[in-house]
């Protein structure tokens, strides 16, 4: 079975680290952005399967990254991670839905990152 590829955009280079790492644990090939630009450089270049979105970042914010995948027909699952709370979360995960994204859910930082895992080995083998 191919690798699936994970994209990942988060300011918290830290805990997009700990994030790959969970992620590649669970057999992805997974790629870091922390700010916008790159975000669609490497969303373009790497065609990512899943993407793991935080909402809250520098210059556009993971609203408007969702429109921007909405406006660009992306395939991709898309997985939010933030800190805000659970009603902007699912606000944000309703957008996304009615954009027409695949929304997979989201989940509240602080990670467990035991939930997470259990969260990406489901997605992958789901695929």
């Amino acid at each position: 079975m191919l690798s699936q590829r994970l994209l990942i955009i988060d300011d918290e280079f830290d805990l997009a680290v700990l994030i790959k790492e969970v992620a590649e644990d669970c057999g992805y090939d997974v790629r870091i952005t922390v700010d916008s630009n790159s975000f669609k450089q490497t969303y373009a270049s790497f065609r990512p399967d899943l993407i793991v979105l935080d909402l809250s970042l520098p210059g556009l914010d993971g609203i408007q990254l969702l429109r921007f995948l909405a406006d660009n027909e992306c395939t991709a699952k898309l997985l939010i991670v933030s800190g805000f709370d659970r009603k902007v979360r699912n606000a944000a995960e309703q957008l996304g839905g009615a954009r027409g994204l695949k929304m997979v859910g989201n989940i509240p930082k602080p990670l467990r990152l035991s939930d997470l895992r259990v969260l990406l080995d489901g997605l992958r083998t789901a695929a």
